[in-house]
């Protein structure tokens, strides 16, 4: 809502944080006028963008500052309120790890609704983590069975000491797709390795059951079923 207010001119947006502000009976001057027309469309945008429950709570304040309050109470709670969940979503910000089976993706969502929480219930005194203090704090609970090695090669990296959140997502997610691909069976070339393997076997016939051998050792299932009859009999010919 914030960003939809400053959207329609700075004056609405400082209009609904004038806590001094009061509707004159008379506006005589320029500002007075100016003001009272940024009130009122305030009101209003604030009027149509709650549902039924909260225009009844703030349906009878006259300034948009009120209603902006009154609502953000309501909906955000008191300073109390917001102290203590602070106080909660620290506690969730430190205990944070990353969870088994956890991709890169999930893990920085995960940590980034937790910081967005963090961040949304801060008070002036407040000291939220810098983007720096958020890449230590991922680093250290990476899972270590499986980013011990990438961890160590960050930390030990020269530009460890001014690593960005995004800086350290990229290292991961490239990582993270290294691996799988290390993990994936390696699929084309095999059909035609068995039939270059079958060729070079009538050259040297020597060699045939050696070479073939391999070549049928590195075809899946799948993929003979892909082999024409013709290669299939080629292959068998030289097993």
């Amino acid at each position: 809502m914030k960003a939809y207010l400053l959207s329609q001119g700075s004056e609405i947006w400082d209009i609904t944080q004038n806590a001094a502000y009061v509707i004159p009976e008379q506006r005589t001057t320029p500002l007075q006028v100016d003001q009272y027309n940024a009130n009122n469309k305030a009101v209003n945008m604030l009027f149509a963008a709650v549902g039924d429950a909260e225009f009844q709570r703030v349906c009878h304040l006259t300034t948009a500052h009120e209603i902006w309050t009154t609502l953000a109470d309501h909906l955000e709670g008191t300073a109390q309120v917001k102290a203590s969940l602070f106080q909660t979503h620290r506690r969730e910000y430190e205990n944070f790890t990353q969870k088994p089976g956890e991709s890169v993706a999930e893990m920085f969502d995960h940590f980034q609704s937790i910081f967005n929480k963090l961040r949304a219930n801060k008070s002036l005194t407040d000291h939220l983590p810098t983007d720096h203090e958020q890449v230590l704090k991922l680093l250290h609970t990476l899972d270590p069975k499986v980013w011990e090695t990438t961890a160590s090669a960050i930390v030990e990296g020269s530009s460890y000491d001014t690593l960005t959140l995004a800086q350290l997502h990229s290292k991961l997610k490239a990582s993270e797709v290294d691996k799988q691909l290390r993990s994936t069976p390696q699929g084309g070339g095999s059909k035609s390795l068995a039939l270059a393997s079958a060729e070079g076997a009538c050259a040297n016939p020597s060699d045939s059951f050696a070479l073939s051998s391999v070549s049928l050792l590195s075809i899946s299932e799948e993929q003979l079923d892909t082999l024409g009859d013709e290669d299939l009999c080629l292959l068998n010919n030289h097993v």
